[in-house]
């Protein structure tokens, strides 16, 4: 049987490719080789998680072992903190998927309806691949957890 963690970081990976591999065909039906971006850009996706959640390990630490373990707190300081952060994400992700230039001002505000709902699938997506995680830890939502 596989660690919750190991799962945990399979399965981030796998709905991060299969994620960017829609976004490719939602906005670049035509695109040559996707299912290797969609790889490359899972991985890219990864590793964004793992830098941008270190760095609000390295910052909320102090402040989240303040805080008393509650469930309510951590689902609040969750939702705060990991779903704003994932927005910012999945927008960058979305300025490499997107056909031509993206302007600035869209960088956070979106090019439109589908590239809206594209980012907030991605957050869905990557809250629901919090679950292995939350249930290897017995419930627990691990907030100030070094992956995003």
């Amino acid at each position: 049987m596989m660690d919750g963690p190991v799962f945990y970081f399979i399965a981030k990976f796998v709905a991060y490719c299969v994620w960017c591999y829609a976004g490719m065909r939602l906005f670049r039906s035509g695109v040559r080789f996707a299912i290797p971006r969609a790889l490359g850009l899972g991985t890219l996706r990864l590793l964004m998680g793992i830098v941008f959640g270190y760095l609000i390990f390295l910052l909320s630490a102090s402040l989240i072992s303040s805080l008393t373990p509650s469930l309510p707190t951590n689902v609040i300081t969750y939702l705060i903190i990991y779903v704003p952060v994932r927005w910012i994400e999945w927008s960058i992700m979305a300025v490499l998927i997107l056909p031509g230039p993206v302007y600035f001002s869209e960088w956070f505000t979106t090019t439109g309806r589908k590239d809206r709902l594209w980012r907030l699938g991605g957050i869905a997506i990557s809250c629901f691949a919090d679950i292995p995680l939350i249930a290897f830890l017995g419930g627990v939502i691990p907030v100030g957890r070094f992956f995003c």
